[in-house]
């Protein structure tokens, strides 16, 4: 039942994939009765020395303060007591601006009172603290609205580094409304390019990976046509996994292309892109799942247990595509974002986990299959075979979910493309050593089944079938009442 309404799971996600990209822009920030003291609005590499653009567009900002007889929020009619505005400040790494938030200030402190080098100030005048340590400062007007925006150019103060936007408010039990857009970008060669200089090169990278998958998978065509003989569905499975790979690539590519010729993303790039990310990540969690079962045929060789796998793991990767997709149109000044952020990140990891269970199941079974006669010798194969396949899984996860982040954090700002093509050439490693370990052959110890091995399954199908009507009889059996 679940897999006849994955059409129609597949079909909401594209819809909503569409609304998304449609409507998203990169840099729009809209907030209304906010209460968070720091926002972290974005962070760019910048080129400097006149090669680079920040604008400030405000459409609305009000200070708001409670309404003694209404208990509602409503903008004040005098101004702050201390500083409420924006601040452009340097910054080492993303993950350092984002830190800013999760500050906690004692009474008397805020986030422009300390001491910081080179900070551009944008706030409303107040009348009791000001502004520390500020390069430069402008004053937000009064009548700021959608129809009249108030339009700050802060590019003749940018120099080379990487800076972060944030959004302040140290006037404590009180709340605001801002609409702010911010525009970023350098220029190369004359070209406006809105990805900063840490980014710039990504489109390439994935580029030269898509390339390196597609070589792959005719490379994997050509061992199947060769070994047709000795191919099963699950390298049908592979193939088709490596080819979704090669063209989420080449599509992640355009799409950060798109990005850096306009600022933000364009439906016929987002609207592939994602779709065919959701179809890979869906696609390479199933042949994990199904090689880690330890045969290649969905029927009959999945147990009860493994089928409850799947069905897990597939709504979990359909929810994660949903979050990476709103996570990636969020700005992440929006209070949602750090939400779906996480969302994410506990999904993944459950589905991870997920995907070692068959692995530990087959390494037990066959554990267990190398103390049976005439067996032993083909059953301790398989066993190493799969507990190497276990240990490269292990190290892949480990790699991608833990090292990678890891070093991103730690890198400068100028070379946040190393993480990617990092993550991507250990994804490469990955495949090529599954490929190369369960490719088709001749006297593969994975894939040459045996007569005896599909009596084991008969009779394997029939204790589990046995056990589940056992369950079944134990829990229609009337229950005896007390006795008089």
């Amino acid at each position: 039942l679940f897999f006849r309404s994955m059409p129609q799971l597949l079909r909401c996600l594209l819809l909503f994939t569409l609304l998304v990209a449609a409507d998203c822009t990169v840099f729009r920030l809209d907030i209304e009765e906010g209460t968070r003291q720091v926002v972290h609005i974005k962070s760019f590499g910048f080129k400097g020395q006149g090669q680079s653009n920040c604008t400030l567009i405000i459409r609305q900002f009000k200070w708001l303060i409670r309404d003694k007889d209404s208990g509602k929020w409503v903008p004040s009619p005098t101004p702050p007591p201390n500083p409420i505005g924006f601040s452009l400040e340097p910054r080492e790494t993303v993950n350092s601006a984002r830190l800013e938030e999760n500050v906690a200030y004692m009474d008397g402190e805020c986030f422009v009172l300390q001491n910081r080098t080179d900070r551009i100030s944008i706030a409303m005048p107040s009348t009791n603290l000001t502004v520390k340590t500020k390069r430069k400062e402008w004053f937000i007007a009064e009548d700021v609205s959608e129809a009249k925006p108030q339009v700050v150019d802060l590019s003749e103060l940018i120099q080379p580094g990487f800076l972060s936007m944030f959004f302040y408010n140290c006037n404590d039990d009180t709340r605001f409304s801002i609409d702010v857009e911010v525009q970023q970008y350098n220029k190369e060669a004359g070209e406006v390019v809105y990805l900063d200089v840490g980014r710039e090169h990504l489109p390439w990278v994935y580029s030269a990976f898509g390339v390196v998958y597609v070589l792959s998978f005719f490379l994997w065509l050509f061992q199947i046509l060769r070994h047709k003989t000795h191919t099963h569905k699950i390298h049908y499975l592979m193939g088709l996994l490596v080819f979704l790979k090669a063209l989420s690539l080449v599509l992640e590519a355009l799409h950060l292309q798109v990005i850096a010729w306009y600022g933000h993303g364009m439906m016929y790039a987002d609207v592939p892109y994602y779709t065919t990310l959701t179809l890979k990540g869906l696609l390479l969690f199933l042949v994990i799942l199904l090689v880690g079962t330890g045969w290649s045929l969905f029927k009959p060789f999945l147990t009860e247990n493994e089928k409850r796998i799947v069905m897990v793991v597939v709504p979990l990767m359909l929810v994660d595509s949903l979050a990476i997709v709103i996570e990636d149109n969020l700005n992440e000044g929006n209070p949602s974002w750090a939400a779906w952020r996480d969302i994410r990140r506990i999904l993944d990891v459950i589905a991870c986990c997920a995907a070692l269970l068959p692995v530990v199941w087959s390494i037990r079974n066959l554990r267990e299959a190398t103390s049976a006669d005439g067996k032993a010798a083909r059953s301790l194969v398989r066993l190493r075979q799969f507990r190497a396949f276990y240990a490269l899984l292990v190290a892949y996860i480990y790699y991608t979910r833990i090292v990678v982040p890891l070093v991103n954090s730690a890198l400068h700002w100028e070379e946040t493309w190393v993480a990617p093509l990092m993550e991507e050439a250990g994804t490469l490693l990955f495949y090529i050593a599954t490929g190369f370990k369960f490719r088709p052959m001749e006297d593969n110890p994975y894939l040459s089944l045996q007569p005896e091995d599909f009596d084991d399954f008969a009779l394997r199908e029939e204790i589990e079938a046995a056990e589940m009507d056992l369950k079944t009889q134990e829990h229609d059996k009337p229950v005896a009442g007390p006795r008089v």
